[in-house]
């Protein structure tokens, strides 16, 4: 991800995902079976290739406000292209940074994928400038927002058809919460926008969990969470017709995109230093730019 995305605020960037806090606390990533990817990591990169959809809620005039109350939800997929620390000789010789559904000629490729639903609603809009901006909340439904990682030998992540990236072993999953939540976004032009988002996820609802076989020094301890990217619209080369298809349809069921949806283009970071937080448990802070509410009728990206 370009230097410039990390140093946006999370209310100027826009989706992602990091574990964040004052006193720097490092982690080890590792494959499930002992062999480290990386030692003293405090990154995670996720592909700029990554994408997003806001169901149900285009085609849209960008000069006027959305509707207060007008409910939707966010789909998101991305893989992991680079990791912030010492890494291994594992890591050099494995990692399947494409996200092109062909696995790297390599025996021993791999890759980490990010994959997130979110149910959120139009809390406060406007027009500024001639273009729509827009505040958002987060619907407090339980099992509709969730945020999980996942490990995969087949290295098959393919953004243009959408699979591959909830199909590995899922390595952590957590929920995201109202509390502490802040979303937003401004239309650039007629065509183009920005958003972010900053979200609170804890290992909350049954099922939770982060493992330590993966990302060690992340489950066992209390973190503080951020997630900080960059979200635009149109999509280019993040265009797909498909999310989160071919893998687990119980947590995060497949969805083809229709002519009412917005597709975008996300690229985010995970940054991970280590700080107690006040209360018991893992806590996130999941950074998602939802929604480039931008641009006049637009359709549906072709596979």
């Amino acid at each position: 991800m370009k230097n410039s995305f990390r140093k946006l605020i999370p209310v100027a960037a826009a989706l992602g995902f990091a574990f964040a806090a004052s006193s720097a606390q490092a982690f080890t990533l590792l494959n499930g079976t002992g062999t480290a990817y990386a030692t003293d990591a405090t990154a995670l990169d996720w592909n700029e290739t990554g994408s997003g959809v806001a169901i149900g809620v285009g085609p849209f005039d960008s000069g006027k406000a959305l509707a207060v109350g007008t409910n939707f939800q966010f789909l998101y997929q991305a893989n992991m292209n680079g990791v912030t620390g010492t890494q291994t000789d594992a890591w050099l010789n494995g990692i399947d940074s494409s996200a092109d559904g062909i696995k790297r000629n390599s025996p021993t490729a791999f890759e980490f994928t990010i994959v997130a639903k979110l149910s959120e609603t139009v809390t406060s809009s406007g027009v500024i400038g001639g273009f729509a901006t827009a505040n958002f909340g987060l619907n407090n439904t339980p099992g509709a927002n969730k945020v999980a990682i996942y490990y995969d030998t087949k290295a098959n992540a393919n953004t243009k058809a959408g699979t591959g990236f909830d199909d590995g072993t899922l390595v952590a999953l957590l929920t995201v919460v109202p509390d502490g939540s802040l979303s937003q976004f401004t239309a650039k032009s007629a065509t183009k926008g920005q958003g972010s988002t900053q979200l609170q996820a804890l290992i909350k609802e049954p099922g939770d969990f982060i493992n330590p076989a993966y990302l060690q020094g992340v489950g066992e301890m209390l973190f503080g969470v951020q997630f900080d990217s960059n979200l635009n619209y149109p999509a280019g080369s993040s265009a797909t017709n498909n999310f989160q298809k071919g893998g687990d349809e119980t947590l995060f069921p497949g969805y083809n995109v229709t002519a009412n949806d917005i597709v975008f283009k996300v690229d985010g970071a995970t940054t991970l230093n280590g700080s107690p937080v006040p209360e018991p448990g893992t806590m996130m802070l999941l950074g998602m730019g939802m929604l480039g509410l931008v641009g006049a009728r637009r359709r549906a990206p072709k596979a």
